[in-house]
């Protein structure tokens, strides 16, 4: 394994690392930002954005771990990809290319994820549910839907959402492949929370939480009440 390098002799590395020079400049709607920006410990070697679709994959190094990574986020969600983890800046200049057509492919607006197959069979990618739901309320306008849910991290997928992406607030719905149930978490601000108010086993169970709660949960998580 090699050495890990200090952040600036990434940074001074940056304008003319090959790999990065290479990087085709549009790819299935996402376009090229060339980055060479240091935001806390993470130095962002460069980015693909569809803003319209408020998606996008960065490619950066952390000095708090010393490694390369994908990062992904779609809305508020953001999380890194576990798959192109690497502390060799070779290996990550090699696999990142091949591997980029398939990254972005799964962050399309329109992609069915990996786990299709379970979410077919716990009835998800039928479920229309969300398509009766209001498209505003308050502040939060419905973001993602079962029709394209959005694997997360944890074994989660993220089959319903509702966002203020101006103040960072956001109520969540998820369901975690490995327990087998439905769940939600909320964001105030930007910051993640954990609430047990739509728990349930079954669709039908979570729709009607939804039905009864959804709006004045809403409006209070607007209003920082919930």
């Amino acid at each position: 394994m090699p050495k890990p390098e200090d952040i600036q002799v990434i940074m001074d590395r940056h304008s003319s690392w090959e790999f990065l020079q290479q990087l085709p400049g549009e790819m299935f709607g996402f376009v090229l930002d060339k980055g060479g920006t240091l935001k806390g410990h993470e130095f962002m070697l460069s980015c693909y954005e569809n803003a319209k679709a408020r998606r996008r994959l960065e490619l950066i190094y952390t000095k708090e771990t010393f490694d390369y990574v994908p990062v992904r986020q779609v809305g508020l969600h953001r999380y890194r990809d576990l798959r192109y983890i690497t502390r060799d800046k070779d290996v990550f200049a090699e696999t990142i290319p091949k591997a980029l057509p398939r990254l972005l492919e799964e962050l399309k607006p329109d992609y069915i994820p990996r786990s299709r197959k379970m979410l077919e069979q716990k009835g998800i990618l039928a479920w229309d549910y969300p398509d009766t739901l209001p498209d505003r309320i308050g502040p939060f306008e419905k973001f993602i839907t079962s029709r394209y849910p959005l694997d997360f991290i944890n074994n989660s997928t993220v089959i319903l959402d509702y966002v203020d992406f101006v103040r960072g607030n956001e109520l969540v719905f998820l369901y975690n492949r490995h327990r087998n149930e439905f769940f939600a978490e909320t964001k105030t601000a930007f910051f993640p929370n954990t609430i047990h108010d739509f728990d349930a086993k079954d669709l039908p169970s979570l729709e009607r939480l939804i039905a009864e709660n959804l709006e004045k949960y809403l409006l209070n998580l607007g209003n920082g009440k919930a």
